[in-house]
């Protein structure tokens, strides 16, 4: 299947991953390379010092990361991903992960990643390489995935 409208194709899938849902994910932005995702710490997000759990950090960055580099419609999956968790997050605070494309082969593919509060106040920052995998989406335009024969 040709993903005509792979934007679309992946908010529909987006709709239906279970895993953001748990986290309350919610796309704000995707382009061919680019992703913005948004989500709000809540206090069942915690480490057990009651800051923001760096697994829910590293969630949100990998969402943005999953959809930017999904978004020229072929499949790309990580290969590398390097997180540094600068500063703690404000409890209650809405949290953004831009994923932006800085370097692209015909195979792989190098971004650059934030997490910010809604404040613009950096909370971490990393670098994904993707490896693309030359097929196309393998999505209906619902969001579900096509059975293999």
């Amino acid at each position: 299947m040709k993903a005509e409208h792979p934007l679309e194709l992946l908010r529909a899938r987006t709709m239906k991953e279970k895993y953001p849902q748990l986290l309350g994910i919610a796309i704000e932005d995707i382009a061919p390379g680019y992703a913005r995702v948004a989500m709000d710490f809540r206090p069942d997000m915690t480490n057990i010092f009651g800051m923001l759990h760096g697994g829910a950090v590293f969630s949100l960055l990998d969402e943005a990361f999953q959809l930017a580099c999904n978004a020229h419609g072929e499949v790309a999956v990580a290969l590398q991903l390097t997180i540094y968790y600068l500063a703690p997050a404000e409890p209650g605070c809405r949290l953004l992960a831009e994923a932006k494309e800085s370097n692209a082969t015909r195979k792989t593919a190098l971004y650059d990643c934030t997490v910010r509060q809604s404040d613009g106040r950096l909370i971490a920052s990393a670098q994904a390489l993707a490896y693309r995998k030359g097929q196309p989406l393998p999505l209906t335009p619902e969001g579900d995935l096509v059975e293999k024969a």
